[in-house]
Formats: C-alpha cells, sequence, structure tokens
C-alpha cells in the first residue's frame, strides 16, 4: 500500500468519475482505475459500487474516506513541515546539573514559545555522563561544565565563569582574602566524582600538591547549599547555583587571592552526528544565556 493509493481513493471519493480525478492528479484514467483496482484487491474489499459506467462510494468506502482524510491532511502538513525551512522536529538534550538546574530551564521556555513546532527533551547528569550518553547516541546533544576527553565526540567551548568558594561564616568572608592553604583543612563539601564543578576545583589545587579535607560528596548542589550552614563548612561552587542565597545573605563569598576557580561551558556532539539547524539554534540560545549570566 502506497500514499499514492490513498491520494487516488481520495480523489475519487471527492470527485467519482475516473476521467476528473486523472485531471485532478496529472495521471492517466488508466493509472486511476489500475490504482483503485490494486488497492481494492490489498484490501480485499470493495470500497465502490459500480453503477453503469459511473462509481459511487458503498458503506466501507464512506467509512474510510471519513476517516481517512482527516488523517491523510495531518500527515500531508507534517510531510511540509519537515520539508520547510522552519525550525521543527524532536531534540535530544542533556546537561550537567548546574546547566540543568540554573541556565536550561528558562532558555527552553523561550525557545519553545518562540518555536512551537520543536519538542525538547532534557536529561540531567554529571559531565561524565552526558558525554557517555552523547557518544553513545542516546542524546542529540549535550551542554556541560567539565573538561572532556573523548575522542568520540566534537567539543566547541560557549561561555567562561569562575567559580566561587563559600561559607554561611560571614566572619570568615570579611576577613579579607585567603591563601588556599588556609582553607583545606575545614569541613568541604563537594559534588560527586565526574562532577565538573568538583574537577575544576582539584585540577586548580592538585599541582600545587595540595588536598581538602572532603567531609562529605553529594550528586546534586542543594543538599551542599543546606550543610553549608553547618559551622566550619566551605564549597566550590558556581555562582549560578548560589546566586540567591548570596544576595539573600544566607552564604558568603570566600575571597581567595593566589588562585582562580575558571571553567568553561562546552557544546557537546558526536563527530559523526550531521548539522542540524535545529540544534544550532537551540546551543545559540544557550550561548547567549551563558554570556549574559
Amino acid at each position: 500500500m502506497t500514499l499514492r493509493y490513498l491520494e487516488i481513493f481520495l480523489a475519487l471519493a471527492r470527485t467519482p468519475n475516473m476521467r476528473d480525478a486523472a485531471a485532478q492528479l496529472f495521471i492517466s484514467q488508466a493509472a486511476v482505475s489500475s490504482a483503485l483496482r490494486d488497492f481494492e484487491a490489498e484490501l480485499g474489499v470493495a470500497l465502490f459500487d459500480r453503477i453503469g459506467r459511473g462509481i459511487r462510494l458503498n458503506d466501507k468506502g464512506r467509512l474510510l474516506e471519513e476517516r481517512l482524510a482527516p488523517l491523510y491532511n495531518q500527515l500531508q502538513n507534517v510531510l511540509a513541515l519537515v520539508a520547510s525551512d522552519a525550525l521543527a522536529g524532536k531534540v535530544r538534550i542533556g546537561a550537567s546539573t548546574t546547566l540543568s538546574d540554573f541556565v536550561l530551564p528558562q532558555v527552553l521556555y523561550d525557545f519553545r514559545m518562540r518555536h512551537e513546532q520543536v519538542e525538547i527533551e532534557c536529561e540531567s547528569g554529571n559531565t561524565a555522563d552526558i558525554v557517555r550518553n552523547v557518544e553513545n547516541g542516546l542524546l542529540d546533544v549535550g551542554f556541560v561544565e567539565g573538561e572532556v576527553h573523548n575522542l568520540a565526540v566534537e567539543v566547541t567551548p560557549l561561555a567562561k565563569e569562575a567559580l566561587v568558594i563559600v561559607t554561611s561564616d560571614k566572619t570568615l568572608a570579611q576577613s579579607g582574602p585567603r591563601a588556599i592553604e588556609d582553607l583545606l583543612d575545614r569541613h568541604w563539601l563537594l559534588r560527586e566524582p565526574g562532577s565538573g564543578t568538583r574537577e575544576t576545583f582539584l585540577r586548580k589545587i592538585t599541582p600545587r600538591g595540595l588536598r581538602p579535607k572532603i567531609f562529605l560528596e553529594f550528586e546534586h548542589n542543594d543538599p551542599i547549599k543546606l550543610l553549608l550552614h553547618n559551622p566550619g563548612t566551605l564549597s566550590c561552587l558556581s555562582p549560578r547555583v548560589v546566586q540567591r542565597e548570596l544576595e539573600a545573605g544566607e552564604l558568603f563569598a570566600v575571597a581567595v587571592n593566589d588562585i582562580r576557580f575558571d571553567r568553561t561551558f562546552y557544546r557537546v556532539e558526536h563527530r559523526d552526528r550531521p548539522f542540524s539547524a535545529l540544534r544550532d539554534a537551540l546551543s545559540n540560545a544557550v550561548q547567549s544565556c551563558l554570556r549574559e549570566g
């Protein structure tokens, strides 16, 4: 069964005349007759009654036309949409925790408002999880903040940010810039291995032979922010994660005078994936938000 059979049947249902239907479809009358005969044979049921030299829809034909016509029109609209230059389609994206919680929600909302024919599936994980799922084809594109060491994926820098050391100890925060060595014996609350935030922090201090006193590790930022209200605790987080708490005076940034915890946000795609206007537009929207923030 082909779409052409359906098109010919619907044309005959609207205009039950072989010659007129053939003219509408720009094919021969013999081709219309042959297609209808093959269509009915494939279905195993007659759709038209032959009356004299003419044809008329029978009960089965009227049922098929009534149910099929709106579905066929919908299919034609979908095919036209896919073939058009408009942004449309379904995209599967993944983002590391900071981005998925504090950047992407508004970006995706605004994007969908501008492009109603786009569907977006989004999953969250640490940088290692997202890169692995992009490599395995489970995600179309990933957005991460950790270094990527995987030859199967293509990595594009989007924007930079500097992590901040945070505490609930106002006195410590206001005591002036400190050397990082002076802070490492406190209770450090870090993200789990595989996290881009954790990797950035440790990568900056380990070349100096330094190691923080890791007290607890978590997969998400919220438990860390909650536990920072305990005395003697510190963490290194994205300023996006603690922006509300810093503005409310619930947490405080500790200035460090001998090191910066800079990192880069990246777009990650499989090297073998062809260009997609939809993925590119979505990536540009994410990049614009990161640079404005």
